[in-house]
Order: structure tokens, then sequence, then C-alpha cells
């Protein structure tokens, strides 16, 4: 792959999951100490690559839990030769790579999306995996939304549901917690904890969105990250099962964009790509299919949790031994 306009436009676009309020968030809620950090070379300004690291107890790096990667953010020199952009990467990657060797790290680390070239891990011995999400430019565009998805649209709004911008966690957790159910996993965060989140990230960062019925009965909700001019993401969505054929998640998906569009959005990840089912009902936007790395250090605990941990006890398991 190459450099082209829009992946290094990610690469050169802040994330959402660089503010300070999420960065509280996960210490709070995973008991992980986050650590800013800047690669640069000596008496240099630029190039520069910028992250946040992630630490448990013994000092290591760790993904938190519900975090889709680590942020970071590659600031080249200004260039369009193809050349100077991937020796600067490979600069200061190299200073970022070394760094996390020094630390250590456990379990799976992602980068976001934007950040495909793995070289410089591959050098040092890592073990580098490739994954994939979609993202793509707000306002979307109408003309490569799947047209059964526009379909779907008009039938919730035929069948009387209407959709906000919401505070009530209790009726999006409400929501959360049907497709959990359905699925047999956990979002592994309480009504509580989401306000708490709101509260520290502000309501303009720390999106809600909800659908109800004709009723009022709340049928769909969804969470963004947000940052106006920067990279946003979707951090968390479910919905009842009795009422998911009737088009509620499409229209509240497709409102949330319009709505993050109107607040300055810029650029939106759906965070993922990488199961079937899940990936085939995100392509319908439209949006351009991004690679990312993935580097590990698969450990016996985590062997050991794959191999034997039912999978209805994983939530559990996870939530008392954070890291695992």
């Amino acid at each position: 792959m190459t450099y082209d306009k829009f992946n290094l436009d990610l690469m050169k676009t802040r994330s959402a999951l660089f503010l300070d309020g999420w960065l509280k968030f996960n210490e709070e809620k995973w008991g992980c100490k986050p650590e800013r950090v800047l690669y640069q070379i000596p008496g240099k300004d630029l190039p520069k690559l910028e992250g946040v690291f992630y630490l448990n107890r013994k000092g290591h790096v760790v993904m938190p839990p519900r975090n889709p990667y680590l942020p970071l953010q590659f600031s080249p020199t200004p260039t369009n030769q193809p050349f100077r952009i991937y020796t600067q990467w490979l600069e200061v990657s190299k200073l970022l790579a070394e760094d996390l060797n020094e630390r250590c790290f456990e379990g799976t680390i992602s980068f976001p999306p934007g950040f495909f070239d793995a070289r410089v891990f591959q050098w040092l011995g890592f073990d580098v995996g490739i994954r994939y999400s979609f993202v793509g430019s707000l306002p979307i565009d109408e003309a490569l939304i799947d047209p059964s998805t526009k379909q779907k649209i008009k039938k919730a709004y035929r069948f009387g549901y209407s959709w906000s911008q919401s505070e009530d966690w209790e009726a999006i957790n409400y929501c959360l917690k049907k497709t959990g159910e359905a699925k047999d996993f956990s979002h592994l965060v309480s009504s509580k904890e989401l306000e708490y989140a709101c509260n520290i990230l502000g309501k303009e960062s720390f999106r809600g969105y909800l659908c109800k019925s004709e009723k009022g009965e709340p049928v769909s909700g969804q969470i963004k990250l947000f940052l106006a001019e920067g990279v946003s993401l979707d951090w968390s969505a479910g919905t009842d099962r009795n009422h998911i054929k009737n088009g509620v998640n499409q229209l509240l998906y497709k409102s949330s964009f319009e709505d993050m569009t109107v607040n300055g959005g810029r650029i939106f990840d759906l965070c993922g790509a990488n199961i079937e089912r899940v990936a085939n009902a995100k392509a319908t936007w439209g949006f351009p299919l991004v690679p990312y790395i993935t580097i590990s250090n698969d450990t016996m605990p985590r062997k050991i949790y794959r191999a034997i941990v039912p999978k209805k006890l994983k939530p559990l398991v996870r939530s008392l031994f954070k890291g695992v």
C-alpha cells in the first residue's frame, strides 16, 4: 500500500481517543495509568509521532478493555514526496518500537487505521498482524449507501420510530444489553459508568443517541466518541431484537452521522470490520476499508484464558483480571 491522501490524512488527524476525559475514564474504570508519549529526532521539531500508552501495575503497556486502538498522530514535514514520508515514518516509528520493546507490553496492541506500515516492528522481531475498519469522511456520500439500507430507514420512519441525541444512559444501556444478551457478550459498563464518562468528557464528546418506538420504548442506542475536526469513533451500539428488522439501527446511524456533521465532524471510524456479519452490516454505508497494525505478545495466561474459560464467563474473568 501507499500513503495516499486519505491514509496520510488519517495519520495526521487527532483522534477522540486523545481526549483528557477519555484518558481519565480509562484510568478510573480499568486501573491503567495513561502516559502521553512523543517521539522526535533530536534537534528537529518535525517529523514527530505523538501517542498515548496505558500502563499496568508492572509498568507494561496494555490495551485497556473497550479501547479499539492506542491513539497515534504522525506529523511529517511539509512534503508530497512519498519517499520522504516513508523515511520520516520509519525514523519516528523506530523510536516508538524501541520504547515499546524496552517497556514491554502485554497482549495485543492495535494502532489506528491509516497506520499500516509495520516494517520497523517486523525488523525488531515483533509479532505483527493486520486488521481492518471502515473509516470515512463526513458528511457521508448518499450515493454510496446500500439501497436496502435506505429502504430500512424509510421503513423505520413509516413505523413511527424517532431518534434524538440523549443522556438517558439507563435507556441506552438497556439497548446495549439487548445486543449483548442476543450475542452472548457484555459491553462491560454500567449506566452509572456511562453517566460518569459523559460528565468527565462532556456531552459534546461522549455523544449518546437513542431511538424510540411510537410508544416511547427505547429500541436502539449508540455512543460515539466525538472530536470536531478530528477522528470520531463508534464506541458502543445495541438494539432490541424485537425491533431490529424495522430499520431502527440504520435510522440511528444515519441520523448520528448527520448530527456529527452539523457539529463539525470530519472523519468517522466505524471501529472494526473483522467479524464477518458485523463487517457486512457496516459495509452498507460505503466507507473505505482501511487496514491497521496490531502487534502481539501472547503470554501464557492469555493462552490459558482462551483455551479453557467458557465464552459466557469471559466478560467476568476480564473484569476480575484486568489486562488478561
